[in-house]
């Protein structure tokens, strides 16, 4: 407890280093934490029915890797708890992506872009 408090922007990567040992609040608070992350994940999913692949992406993604992947993982439970419309999941592919920055590079493609339209 007193790593944590004393973690202060930090306090993430204190439940993450810990989120391993069996039975702790900091285990019980990833999995609620991935199961909601898993549970928004299929509710994008369902809005756009994305067939050719959803891709999780952020610091999360890499960093917690072991909660996510397996069919029995608290997020893909919550991605596929869906109720009647579950199934439509089946067709979803699921794809995590491993670099933390992959928003920054999609960044600079699309100001490249720009730049080049309008200096050319």
């Amino acid at each position: 407890h007193s790593k944590f408090v004393a973690a202060g922007d930090m306090q993430g990567a204190v439940v993450g280093m810990n989120a391993g040992i069996k039975g702790s609040l900091m285990e019980q608070a990833m999995h609620i934490m991935v199961g909601a992350y898993g549970s928004e994940a299929g509710s994008a999913a369902l809005k756009f029915i994305p067939t050719g692949g959803l891709y999780v992406t952020g610091g999360l993604t890499p960093k917690n890797i072991s909660f996510l992947e397996g069919s029995d993982s608290p997020f893909l439970k919550a991605f596929f708890d869906k109720g009647r419309v579950s199934p439509l999941l089946d067709t979803v592919p699921l794809f995590a992506v491993m670099e933390e920055d992959i928003g920054l590079r999609g960044a600079r493609v699309c100001a490249m872009r720009e730049y080049n339209s309008i200096c050319s």
